[in-house]
């Protein structure tokens, strides 16, 4: 997609034209009331009415519209327009921007998740995360609660209930709780917690005992805001170090850890405006963890690249959608370089950045999906050895999982209903099937919805044309033909005669093909076929295998005898026996 940025003050303001292509446009406005505020926005929306008067007390309706295909005058008239009624104290970000085309269908694994199941947590849920709490060897759910402060810990439960949680128990950390994160921070082998507390600007970190409770919390400062938190080990002493993204100061704090299991005073570096989400990933393939930060307000995504002594270099911005709110790391087209995924807020789309063999990125490339997303995890949901992606829409209340294609595209998005606006997803075998599950909290229903992954791969090969019977003359030749679906899946065919299977040779050919082909047909080739359609094994199920019904070849001589000899209408096996039985009697 292409985009075009425009800020500064609302009163009275006048919007530049961009240069137009394309036919497909869209447009967002955002605004920020104060800078202890999130910003707001305008969902995309149509242009025959593209703006209302907007004040302090009174915030525009977040219903999203229908995006609209506008004339080029009608392009126009929104770009000149000023926008009426709004006090100075306002500022604006409008974008407009071209949808990128259509991707082309590939041959997909299916999908299939079962319905959500829900578990109490604490009030306004914001962050999830998985690991194994007690040993147990099953996956635990950590979830940090924005308006409680506290995490809720919810341990999983043994077969044969694999898959449930027993009820959350809770630890205190400090105020407003965004971010957990997972890592072993004082080397006992027990994963431990960290937690950004956005509005007492520290991170909580939660030392975890050998049965799945935890110590309470010690806290460390860092810069104005933090929203997220993510561990790495930046200095390469194999100890996992903390990396904090800060909304109000917009910036990254950097923690390098001790030998104890505490951390150093925080170190920040500069990243774009009102940051939302820090990961970690070797970016420049030298062997050093580096940034990758979520801008909301600057609409990009900072790269830091790391240092060998744990500190970082300046960062690099690229363009992302409207307000991007998160990121995750993956390696998308299969080229050994990880790229990003950046859900984008404000445009209701999530963003895919190419990573470049030196730590740069291509131009995203948006794809669909629910309204409002603010997550995005990676992981491989219909087993095709690809990865995928979950994406948590907060308005739709869904997830939105886009299969990927081995080039690094995606497929458009399917939807899976979850809880009252989800806002964090996270990826985990929590029913132990070997099936990558979903987990997502949910702020407005305060739960977290466990969606179970339910793909069984492909089904059977469908018969939608079985083999017609058929006579013919000697010396002529002849076909029969099956038509298979194989819904997506590689088909396979085995032809046979009579339950035996042939091969071609001679004058057939095709046994391993959906058409059987005699060139010409004999006496000797008069028998039943049917045709054996395997789907090939993919997607973790085994070959698939569906028998056809059996057509029948009548081959006569120069003179035929009538095919419907017992006078039905159809030709069957009791005129195929009837048949044999007088062509040797002298028929013909």
């Amino acid at each position: 997609m292409q985009n075009r940025h425009y800020s500064g003050n609302i009163a009275g303001a006048q919007i530049p034209k961009p240069s137009f292509s394309g036919t497909k446009w869209w447009f967002g406005l955002r605004l920020l009331y104060s800078a202890e505020e999130l910003p707001y926005f305008f969902p995309p929306t149509r242009f025959a009415s593209p703006f209302q008067t907007v004040t302090k007390s009174k915030k525009p309706a977040m219903n999203p519209t229908t995006r609209h295909t506008p004339s080029p005058q009608q392009r126009e008239s929104f770009l000149m327009t000023k926008i009426p009624g709004a006090t100075t104290a306002l500022r604006f970000v409008v974008a407009v921007g071209l949808l990128a085309a259509a991707e082309p269908t590939y041959a997909q694994c299916p999908l299939s998740f079962a319905s959500a199941s829900n578990y109490a947590v604490g009030s306004f849920p914001r962050s999830v995360a998985v690991g194994d709490f007690n040993a147990d060897g099953r996956p635990d759910l950590a979830i940090a609660n924005f308006s409680s402060n506290n995490v809720s810990i919810l341990l999983g439960i043994a077969p044969p209930n694999a898959g449930t949680f027993q009820p959350a128990v809770n630890y205190a950390v400090g105020t407003n709780p965004g971010s957990v994160a997972v890592a072993d921070f004082n080397a006992d082998g027990r994963p431990d917690l960290a937690v950004a507390n956005r509005f007492s600007n520290n991170v909580s970190v939660l030392l975890g005992n050998a049965n799945g409770t935890f110590q309470p919390a010690i806290n460390y400062a860092v810069s104005g805001g933090p929203v997220s938190v993510a561990p790495g080990d930046f200095n390469a002493d194999g100890r996992p170090d903390l990396a904090v993204a800060n909304q109000f100061n917009n910036n990254v704090s950097i923690l390098l850890r001790n030998i104890d299991g505490t951390f150093q005073p925080a170190v920040s570096y500069a990243v774009g405006s009102l940051p939302q989400l820090v990961a970690v990933g070797d970016f420049n393939a030298d062997g050093r963890p580096d940034l990758a930060v979520a801008n909301a307000n600057s609409g990009n995504v900072s790269i830091l690249l790391g240092n060998a002594n744990g500190t970082f270099q300046a960062a690099v911005n690229y363009a992302a959608g409207i307000s991007p709110r998160s990121l995750a790391v993956g390696n998308f087209n299969g080229d050994g370089r990880p790229d990003l995924a950046v859900p984008d807020y404000g445009s209701n789309t999530v963003s895919i950045l190419m990573g470049n063999a030196n730590g740069t990125f291509q131009a995203a490339v948006n794809y669909a999906v629910g309204s409002f997303p603010s997550s995005v995890t990676v992981g491989d949901f219909n087993a095709d050895s690809r990865p995928d992606l979950a994406v948590a829409n907060n308005i739709s209340s869904n997830v939105s999982v886009l299969r990927g294609n081995a080039n690094g595209t995606f497929q458009a998005a399917v939807n899976y209903a979850a809880g009252d606006g989800p806002y964090s997803v996270a990826v985990g075998d929590f029913n132990a099937d070997g099936k990558p599950d979903l987990a997502s909290v949910n702020n407005n229903s305060t739960n977290v919805s466990i969606l179970l992954n339910t793909n069984t791969g492909f089904p059977p090969p469908g018969i939608t044309q079985q083999p017609a019977s058929q006579l013919v003359l000697a010396g002529q030749i002849a076909a029969i033909a099956v038509t298979a679906d194989g819904f997506g899946n590689t088909l396979t065919y085995q032809w046979r005669k009579n339950g035996i299977a042939i091969a071609n040779g001679g004058t057939i050919s095709g046994a391993d093909s959906p058409t059987l082909t005699f060139t010409p047909a004999r006496l000797s080739d008069v028998a039943s076929y049917d045709v054996l359609v395997t789907g090939s094994a993919a997607c973790g199920v085994g070959p698939q295998l569906t028998t056809s019904a059996t057509g029948i070849l009548a081959v006569t001589g120069t003179n035929p005898c009538p095919a419907d000899f017992n006078i039905d209408g159809e030709l069957n096996p009791d005129d195929l026996a009837d048949f044999i039985g007088a062509f040797f009697a002298g028929c013909g």
